[in-house]
């Protein structure tokens, strides 16, 4: 049992049932490091989640998102899941359901979507398994949502992370929210990088610097 901070390689997990706790980005690549590697992984998902390609009939996910952006998020979230459908599939036949609160009002709560690097072909491929959520752990492995029991040599907990200011920062220095903001003007303390929109979150780091750099220069 270990947690995702701590996974390094697939090779121990070879040709062993492996469960993945979790379907973010991150339990997402490790599932599939683990079935190219001759593991048998099953990812455990507890609630909805929305899944985009790494492109879109062609165009780099992040330019739809910067392109989409100026529409109303309605809009949006009407859309997208019918362009995902078409680009993915109905994924709900595999037992991954799509969540009831749209893509772009997610994100703006702060989870991202899975961005799919070759996890979904894998799963139709029957190459990775997808279970409900988890009721209780066995001696051997954990009985589901729905009553299924499976029996698991190793699990991987991808579930998340959270920014730790603890030891950095007290309470009374912490400006809040990323990029240039009241608290942070007053406090002379900017965050960059702790929002990662639908446009990217690279491109977003490179914004909100020079918006910090600005409000530094006064």
């Amino acid at each position: 049992v270990l947690h995702s901070a701590a996974y390094t390689e697939a090779t121990p997990y070879t040709a062993r049932n492996v469960l993945v706790v979790g379907m973010g980005n991150t339990g997402a690549e490790i599932a599939l490091d683990l079935a190219e590697s001759g593991a048998h992984p099953t990812i455990s998902v507890r609630r909805g989640v929305h899944i985009v390609p790494r492109q879109l009939f062609g165009v780099p996910i992040q330019m739809v998102g910067i392109a989409s952006r100026p529409m109303p998020r309605a809009l949006n979230d009407w859309m997208f899941p019918k362009i995902l459908d078409l680009a993915l599939g109905r994924l709900e036949r595999y037992g991954i359901v799509r969540p009831k609160e749209g893509i772009l009002k997610q994100i703006d709560a702060g989870r991202i979507p899975v961005i799919d690097v070759g996890t979904v072909a894998a799963i139709k491929a029957g190459r990775i398994g997808i279970l409900p959520d988890i009721v209780s752990f066995t001696e051997d492995g954990a009985t589901f949502a729905g009553g299924q029991e499976q029996n698991f040599d190793a699990v991987i907990f991808a579930t998340g992370y959270r920014p730790g200011y603890d030891g950095i920062l007290p309470a009374e220095l912490r400006p809040g929210k990323s990029g240039v903001n009241p608290r942070a003007t007053a406090l002379g303390v900017y965050l960059v990088g702790f929002y990662n929109p639908v446009t990217g979150l690279l491109r977003e780091i490179g914004i909100e610097a020079q918006a910090v750099a600005r409000d530094i220069a006064g």
